[in-house]
């Protein structure tokens, strides 16, 4: 019955078992426990006499329940994180050539459009808007 003292915390002591707590009133209730193991009861009984007594002498008792909750929703969250981390760093990339240079856009469009085969201002081809742009955008480099 002494692993019951070790197992159990003590009342007098926070923190500490009833084995290894130094207060008198510890070694009163471990001779306790000695005399009701030596009268012929369970531990089982010992430990609920105890528990009725003092209801924190069992310690702490964890809840799975708790702990699965926690995890379930710490995976959902990081989850949820990291497909909004995804779609933000996409967002990025698509403006990113864009945001680099304003004529960025216009100057991409035509080459797509002489690609597909139009002339310029046919209906596949660079709009007049488009060619500016890139005029300005060569003259901004010509500059340099």
């Amino acid at each position: 019955m002494l692993e019951l003292s070790h197992d159990l915390m003590s009342p007098y002591c926070p923190g500490r078992t009833i084995a290894t707590c130094p207060s008198p009133q510890a070694r009163k209730l471990e001779a306790q426990i000695l005399d009701q193991a030596r009268s012929g009861q369970s531990r089982e009984t010992i430990e609920n006499t105890l528990v009725a007594r003092f209801p924190d002498i069992r310690g702490y008792v964890g809840r799975p329940e708790l702990v699965w909750g926690t995890a379930v929703a710490a995976l959902v969250a990081l989850t949820l994180l990291f497909f909004v981390a995804r779609r933000w760093v996409r967002g990025t990339q698509r403006t990113a050539p864009a945001a680099a240079s304003p004529d960025a856009a216009a100057v991409a469009v035509p080459g797509a459009a002489r690609r597909a085969g139009g002339p310029a201002g046919s209906p596949g081809g660079p709009s007049q808007r488009e060619i500016d742009a890139l005029d300005d955008a060569l003259d901004r480099v010509d500059e340099f």
